[in-house]
């Protein structure tokens, strides 16, 4: 399926969503593409969003925080530094929504501090929050 929603490149907007949970993975994915009518590329994976990150052009990045080998902090820190390398033509740099657990909520202040991150939730998700946060953090419409 084919976005109908384009970014300032006028690239048609993709997503990247990386979570050590697939279960979360499949309901951002089917959320995303059902109801935005925008792609969603996911890995369970960091090391893999990372790769894809390389390959492809993003509009915004959905990360776990806590993923094992790779935390999602530092996979969005390492892709800072290199994404302007590998996509030159991009105009600007993604920005993150981090995903995280009820523990996890403490760090979400500190992270939120940085102008990068679109937004931090909670897991359990629910259908409702993911759509309105991917729609506030790219400033789209739904289709």
């Amino acid at each position: 399926m084919e976005s109908n929603q384009t970014n300032q490149d006028n690239r048609p907007l993709r997503i990247l969503a990386s979570h050590p949970d697939t279960g979360t993975l499949r309901l951002i994915r089917d959320s995303i593409s059902n109801l935005l009518n925008i792609e969603v590329d996911t890995s369970p994976s960091s090391e893999y969003a990372f790769e894809l990150a390389v390959k492809r052009h993003y509009s915004l990045f959905l990360f776990g925080i806590d993923m094992p080998n790779l935390n999602g902090q530092l996979l969005y820190d390492m892709l800072f530094t290199i994404y302007p390398k590998v996509h030159p033509e991009a105009s600007s740099f993604p920005g993150v929504v981090f995903i995280g657990n009820e523990n996890e909520s403490i760090k979400s202040d500190e992270i939120r501090k940085d102008a990068r991150v679109k937004d931090f939730i909670i897991r359990p998700l629910s259908i409702d929050r993911i759509v309105r946060v991917v729609k506030n953090s790219l400033q789209v419409n739904e289709s």
